[in-house]
């Protein structure tokens, strides 16, 4: 994906700090803002989080963020807690959105002024966060603006765009966040191998889920991470207390998985004590202890484990893969045996996994579904932008029948409807979606590929009715 170039960021940087603040109402501390419109470019906005105790007299740490339904106040919503606990802005584009590269450097850029017009900053402390497409966007900021000294990127469920994989001259602290279910799991594990080739300041959290943003409840712990980070680099004064809190949790991690003989778990924790607090505290012990870790068979056996793991999940999916991008450009007399191919594996994997006799087996298996079906529903996008409508709708469907309990691929299909021109379609499948499970009003409400059917009665009725469901299911 094409990014903002390191001289445009950096003259939009310097713009923004030495323009006269520009005469705007300030903006509520303490609270969500779900939209803020920016000054030099109204048509685009940003959800918000300042912190309860935010002052201009004092500079502060900012987390940009980027979804990658261009849904903001996901992420704000999520971890404005812990940006509250730890004192950290959280600004995340409301436009920016996966296969739109151009809008999403535009966003970027906006996003970036704006912020450092209405607030005051610590230049030391920027900080570059996304999920999926919206992780690899915040990667590619911190590695083509070096003159913006990113100081860390928090990624979830992906990571470095392919064009541009880790370096030895990244400068930033990465924290990965990935589901064991996600069906980038072999990525973000392959990335961690390189960081440790490079000796980078990387740490890695894998948790129970699919492809998503990691849990609010885990979500702190990479802040802790940044915090001790930024201690370390001299950018943040030494807090003893939470450098000895935090140094005692890392150790019971070390020993908690040395008593459950998880080598690879022991093997992170010890690493972080050996690096993460170098010069902030004795960490002698641990890096002898790491040093003997990286010889032990233990930590050998599991990282075999781990590449197996890594190579059953391409090889279950290679076949299937060919079939998914074959599909959509096959004539008449091979695309029915293909569409019956795919259709007869993707169902076989999702049910092997439910029937798996161990648990390593039954997330390669969902890996592998995930892996396909992410694959299928980003091909239906990809020709939906281009106005392909034809395939985009073949594609869709296809994930439809795969998962009929699924309800994205029914909107996905009410946005091609609605992109023919065809609103009577667009709301039968959006009446499917919801049928299906849609919970989430803003998913219509908010579409942009939905902009034609926002004045016709139907469409306030189906969001209406999803808000009064959220409403009083949040009463309960």
């Amino acid at each position: 994906m094409p990014v903002i170039a390191a001289g445009a960021l950096l003259g939009v940087m310097l713009l923004a700090q030495t323009r006269p603040m520009a005469a705007t109402a300030p903006l509520p501390t303490g609270q969500i803002v779900e939209s803020v419109q920016c000054i030099a470019d109204p048509q685009q906005g940003y959800a918000l989080y300042l912190p309860s105790g935010y002052a201009p007299a004092k500079a502060w740490p900012i987390i940009y963020a980027f979804d990658p339904l261009a849904y903001g106040k996901t992420p704000v919503r999520l971890y404005k807690d812990a940006a509250e606990k730890y004192g950290y802005i959280i600004a995340a584009s409301n436009n920016s959105r996966n296969f739109q590269a151009d809008e999403a450097s535009r966003a970027a850029q906006a996003v970036w002024e704006d912020t450092h017009t209405r607030f005051t900053l610590d230049p030391k402390r920027i900080y570059m966060m996304g999920f999926s497409g919206g992780a690899r966007v915040a990667t590619s900021l911190a590695i083509h603006c070096e003159p913006c000294a990113i100081a860390g990127v928090i990624s979830h469920g992906a990571g470095y765009p392919i064009t541009s994989p880790p370096s030895e001259k990244d400068r930033f602290a990465y924290f990965a966040f990935v589901g064991d279910q996600d069906f980038n799991w072999p990525e973000i594990m392959e990335l961690r191998q390189k960081k440790e080739e490079l000796s980078a300041a990387y740490k890695l959290k894998v948790f129970p889920g699919e492809h998503q943003w990691a849990p609010p409840a885990i979500f702190e712990e990479a802040l802790e991470w940044l915090q001790l980070k930024a201690m370390q680099a001299g950018s943040l004064p030494p807090n003893q207390a939470f450098i000895d809190q935090l140094f005692a949790k890392t150790l019971k991690e070390a020993e908690d998985a040395t008593a459950h003989k998880d080598a690879m778990a022991e093997f992170e924790a010890y690493r972080s004590l050996a690096f993460d607090f170098s010069g902030l505290k004795d960490v002698s012990q641990y890096q002898t202890k790491l040093a003997a870790m990286k010889a032990s068979p233990d930590l050998k056996q599991a990282q075999k484990k781990e590449d197996e793991a890594i190579a059953q999940q391409r090889s279950l999916t290679q076949e299937l893969s060919a079939n998914l991008t074959q599909v959509g450009e096959a004539g008449l007399d091979t695309q029915p045996s293909l569409y019956s191919a795919i259709v007869d594996g993707m169902t076989g994997l999702k049910i092997k996994a439910d029937h798996a006799k161990s648990e390593e087996t039954r997330l390669v298996l969902l890996r592998s579904f995930h892996d396909l079906w992410a694959q299928g529903i980003e091909a239906g996008q990809s020709e939906l932008e281009n106005k392909r409508f034809s395939k985009a709708e073949y594609y869709f469907q296809l994930m439809s029948t795969i998962s009929p309990n699924e309800p994205w691929p029914s909107l996905l299909l009410a946005e091609t409807s609605a992109a023919r021109g065809d609103k009577k379609r667009a709301f039968k499948d959006l009446h499917e979606a919801v049928k299906r499970g849609l919970k989430n009003p803003d998913a219509v409400d908010k579409d942009t590929n939905l902009q034609s059917l926002r004045s016709e009665p139907e469409f306030q009725e189906i969001v209406a009715e999803l808000k009064a469901k959220r409403d009083s299911q949040a009463s309960r």
